[in-house]
């Protein structure tokens, strides 16, 4: 197999890649999953330390749970949204919503790369290929 045959090959598995790709549960473009730490202390001394996670954006994409007494910011939008228990030192584990939920950030991540590379392939191609328009 010649170089030019290789790389046809290897720009054909992207694209199926890439098309299995967004048949997936997929985060939202520019979200990522911020971990974060609660401690609790128990009437008995004992420190509970909790470990969350959460959707976080740079804009205002995430729907906000309605408040009883309303809240405080503004809009119907927030930068971040809940998704559940990492883990903790009591004994409770993770809840499935969040390795659902950075399986997504994954197929996210993935789907980005591969349409980087796939620019930028593009675009080496165009330089070392001639243009039909050039050979008129």
């Amino acid at each position: 197999m010649t170089n030019i045959e290789s790389i046809i090959e290897n720009l054909r598995q992207l694209e199926q890649e890439r098309e299995e790709l967004v048949k997936k549960p997929m985060s939202p473009p520019g979200v990522w999953i911020h971990q974060y730490e609660v401690r609790k202390r128990y009437p008995d001394g004992f420190i509970g330390i909790y470990i969350y996670a959460k959707w976080q954006a740079d804009k205002p994409i995430f729907k906000r749970n309605p408040k009883k007494y309303g809240h405080r910011g503004s809009g119907n939008f927030t930068c971040h949204q809940h998704i559940g228990r990492v883990d903790s030192n009591t004994g409770l584990g993770s809840v499935p919503e969040v390795e659902a939920a950075y399986q997504q950030w994954e197929n996210r991540k993935r789907l980005e790369a591969i349409d980087q590379a796939l620019t930028e392939i593009e675009s080496a191609l165009q330089k070392v290929m001639p243009q039909e328009d050039d050979e008129t």
